[in-house]
């Protein structure tokens, strides 16, 4: 079995660490490739390069001081940081890493929803090369109840065994 490569766009201003959390368990019991990614939208144009790789490089430290809570030095997931808008910057990403899996955290609802453009997750869903996992807002599962719940002993029967159906002819 192969690592399964998986993005998931992380939000540092949100401190939003449902993905995180939900990657660190998934990380525990399947072999998993993941990519860490944040994406800084900026609305400033003429910036020189120097200050560009300068805000890359502390977003990235910021990331990695996030990353280092959930994860073991072990299974360290690799870190990006792009510039650009965050829906287009998540799919390129995910073209480019040839990720098999997107996992979001749902954003908290606008109170101006209705006057804004879709959001990045349902701009990211719509257009995703891959399949698209977006975690509820409220997590009321426990990384131990998911862990019981993926245990092959608890998973359904095989119904389609050669010895459980009878030959048709």
């Amino acid at each position: 079995m192969h690592a399964k490569r998986i993005l998931v766009p992380v939000s540092l201003q949100s401190n939003d660490a449902d993905a995180l959390r939900f990657i660190e368990a998934l990380s525990r019991d399947f072999l998993v490739y993941a990519t860490l990614l944040h994406v800084v939208n900026l609305n400033i144009f003429g910036l020189g390069r120097r200050v560009l790789d300068e805000l890359c490089r502390e977003h990235e430290q910021r990331l990695r001081a996030l990353t280092k809570l959930f994860f073991e030095d072990c299974r360290l997931p690799q870190l990006r940081v792009r510039l650009d808008r965050p829906h287009e910057e998540i799919l390129a990403e995910a073209e480019a890493e040839h990720a098999e899996l997107i996992v979001m955290a749902s954003p908290k609802p606008s109170r101006l929803k209705w006057r804004l453009s879709p959001a990045t997750v349902e701009r990211v869903v719509q257009n995703a090369p891959c399949p698209t996992l977006v975690l509820p807002r409220v997590w009321r599962i426990t990384p131990e109840q998911y862990r019981e719940a993926m245990r092959p002993e608890n998973a359904r029967p095989d119904f389609a065994s050669a010895t459980d159906c009878p030959a048709v002819f």
